[in-house]
């Protein structure tokens, strides 16, 4: 428990906010924690509203039973807002407790950032170990977590759900850039919306793999969001693919593309040798 120094303003505000019964204000005041035996009252309001509250306020992780009460909550609300805490990885057995609440709650803990600090009840959410077939919510969030590069077997049994809306969400993150392997296996996926969504993240740029596979796609729309990727600058072979791109929307993109970049860069350098005449543009034929 943190042994902060007694301010009597402080205890005045409090103690002001309790008489004039704004409990969901008191609840949620970070210095809540000078009066633990009013953490204890208002865990057990019956107001779900103030159990909320209470819920999202950081100095409750002092008190691991009143965390562990709010997480028995009867209130779904209250569940889900405590698997929403980011500080909930201060207390394990909580959040294992929270993955396997309702679908809800889970989704709730899916999204949540402290899961980077707890890596096996990421890889419970992505198993669906509670119900894997109407879990898919869960999941796809999960798949969408920034923190998903602090648990990379979550991130492996993502990447092959049976959902195609799980693997679009993955396809997403921008953090797949710590997983090159993952990527190269995303870039070859039968559904054409992952390979598609994959092709606008800028992570694609972490496996010359995918890149090659994407700019050779038969769907045009795939190589068109590719040749909109700004990933794409630093990496000339798959430029000159898609420069012969056979769409003439795909060559349209990459030019659009290119001269963003030699306004962003004051100059194409690739453009310029690929064609040996610096003022000419090599997608203009």
């Amino acid at each position: 428990m943190t042994n902060a120094p007694i301010d009597p303003l402080v205890i005045i505000e409090l103690t002001n906010l309790k008489a004039a019964g704004k409990l969901e204000e008191l609840a949620k005041h970070p210095s809540l924690a000078m009066k633990p035996e009013w953490i204890r009252e208002l865990a057990k309001n019956e107001s779900p509203g103030v159990r909320v509250a209470l819920t999202r306020n950081l100095t409750i992780w002092d008190f691991p039973e009143i965390v562990a009460t709010l997480a028995s909550d009867q209130d779904s609300y209250v569940r889900q807002s405590l698997a929403s805490n980011p500080a909930l990885d201060n207390l394990p057995d909580v959040a294992a407790k929270l993955a396997a609440d309702n679908w809800q709650v889970r989704q709730a803990l899916a999204a949540n950032s402290a899961l980077a600090n707890l890596p096996d009840v990421a890889e419970k959410l992505a198993s669906g170990t509670v119900d894997r077939n109407t879990d898919w919510q869960v999941r796809q969030t999960l798949a969408h977590n920034p923190a998903i590069a602090e648990f990379p077997e979550a991130v492996k049994t993502l990447a092959s759900d049976y959902n195609r809306s799980v693997r679009r969400s993955l396809a997403t993150n921008p953090a797949l850039a710590n997983f090159p392997e993952i990527v190269a296996t995303l870039a070859s996926d039968e559904d054409y919306e992952v390979r598609w969504y994959l092709a606008q993240n800028p992570a694609v740029a972490s496996s010359p793999e995918a890149i090659q596979k994407l700019a050779s796609d038969e769907d045009h729309t795939v190589r068109l969001c590719l040749a909109q990727n700004t990933a794409i600058w630093e990496l000339p072979d798959a430029v000159e693919t898609l420069a012969s791109d056979e769409h003439p929307r795909v060559r349209s993109a990459l030019a659009a593309n290119l001269a963003w970049r030699a306004r962003f860069a004051g100059t194409n350098s690739w453009a310029n040798q690929s064609t040996g005449n610096p003022n000419a543009n090599p997608l203009a034929q």
